[in-house]
């Protein structure tokens, strides 16, 4: 077995570091530290989904480095979570429960409405003192699995609030749609228009938001945040044996409640599984979501039943608890095949070849960028035997391939440097140029 010291790599590449960056930050281009501003970063963080706290981190990141005065505040799902993985200050995403059981009867009888008006003047009072709100990345504009009252509703109370205090807010490299709902596409096209500053992570996201009614004229398309995340690069054990990495979703249809969709993928996954292990490739298992571990669970149990212990002992399974640990372990891989969106974006993160079964047109809008257009379908759909042709296309191909992903993912690094220019000259100059209110 050969090992290499691992190293980390910086989130800027070799050639674009010069004397002017200390201890991580751009002190050249920071904002001029004409007062400490407050900064709010919104999402649904610290609920177990990789992505989501990946595109977090990205943007700390970022924020660290081009205005590492300022104070950053995360408003989010779990706070607890947020705050122990990031160490920043936090603000609970939705309201806290009413403890009284008789005053949440009254509510109840009352339509839920005195609770509900209660939402937005929370968020006014929480907002207090800040200078800028941003949306960090994620797939935030759309109602897949929610409904127009969940977070359609709690994005468009936040940034209603955050304009009303007079904040600057900025939406960077978000996804948005589908939106099935009428009203959560109402919801959506009021919160769009909040922000004075807006990119997005795919043209389609840029078009659906257009569709809304929304004028789109100047807002730019920059990659997914995640793709500026730095990785740990070692050279994995030398191995004859070619390693295929699955990513399980535990994938329930378009609402999240189908079981039907969900055993059928299991069993498609699960032939093809046994079918990639008798053939003589290791298999790893990879999560991208804690909720996943289910469907890991269920794949394994259907295992059983067709492979030896012998060829069972050659499917590899570890917890992850992030985005990097999902790049770590798709590092032990040849190729990948992935379900969950932020799966795909760690093969391509890291190099590797990926065949998407996609769940919404962001998979198709990404393979078609990084040229594996050929290696993409939906995971409703797809058939084993496609998976096994496109598995032996793409192993025949692998080296080329992995050279263009890695041409790409070049390419949208340098593409969110630019988009650090923006937000410095964009949005954080206006945020240090509002005066200081009491």
């Amino acid at each position: 077995m050969q090992s290499q010291k691992t190293q980390t790599e910086t989130v800027l590449e070799p050639q674009l570091r010069s004397h002017r960056w200390i201890n991580g930050y751009d002190h050249a281009h920071a904002v001029p530290g004409t007062k400490r501003i407050r900064i709010g970063l919104i999402g649904q963080f610290g609920v177990g989904n990789f992505g989501n706290d990946g595109s977090l981190e990205a943007m700390i990141d970022t924020l660290r480095r081009i205005c590492p005065e300022a104070e950053l505040s995360v408003i989010c799902t779990w706070p607890e979570s947020v705050e122990k993985a990031f160490g920043v200050e936090t603000i609970r995403l939705t309201r806290p429960a009413i403890k009284s059981r008789w005053l949440d009867l009254a509510n109840r009888m009352l339509g839920r409405v005195p609770y509900k008006m209660w939402g937005p003047i929370r968020a006014f009072v929480k907002l207090r003192g800040f200078d800028a709100v941003i949306l960090p990345g994620t797939g935030a504009f759309d109602d897949f699995g929610d409904t127009p009252f969940g977070m359609p509703y709690v994005f468009l109370k936040w940034f209603l609030m955050a304009r009303l205090r007079g904040c600057v807010v900025a939406f960077a490299s978000i996804g948005a749609g589908p939106a099935y709902h009428p009203l959560s596409r109402v919801f959506f096209a009021w919160t769009a228009r909040c922000a004075s500053y807006r990119s997005f992570r795919d043209r389609i996201s840029r078009e659906f938001v257009g569709s809304l009614g929304v004028d789109v004229a100047n807002d730019r398309v920059f990659p997914d945040l995640a793709f500026g995340l730095p990785i740990l690069t070692a050279e994995r054990e030398v191995c004859e044996t070619t390693v295929v990495g699955v990513g399980v979703m535990n994938y329930r249809g378009r609402t999240g409640g189908n079981d039907s969709i969900y055993q059928t993928y299991i069993a498609k996954l699960a032939e093809f599984v046994a079918r990639t292990v008798t053939r003589g490739f290791d298999i790893r298992l990879i999560l991208g979501q804690d909720n996943d571990e289910v469907a890991v669970v269920d794949l394994i149990e259907r295992l059983r039943g067709r492979l030896s212990d012998a060829d069972l002992a050659r499917v590899i399974f570890s917890r992850s608890a992030s985005l990097h640990d999902v790049m770590a372990q798709m590092q032990t891989t040849d190729v990948v095949v992935a379900t969950r969106f932020h799966n795909v974006v760690c093969a391509l993160r890291v190099g590797l070849p990926v065949i998407s079964l996609g769940y919404l047109e962001k998979h198709d809008a990404l393979a078609a960028d990084t040229g594996l257009s050929a290696f993409c379908t939906s995971v409703e759909t797809f058939s084993v035997e496609w998976l096994e042709s496109r598995l032996d296309a793409l192993l025949a191909e692998r080296e080329l391939r992995a050279r263009e992903v890695r041409e790409t993912v070049s390419r949208y690094r340098q593409q969110l440097l630019d988009q650090e220019v923006l937000l410095r000259t964009q949005v954080f100059a206006h945020a240090v140029s509002r005066p200081i209110l009491s």
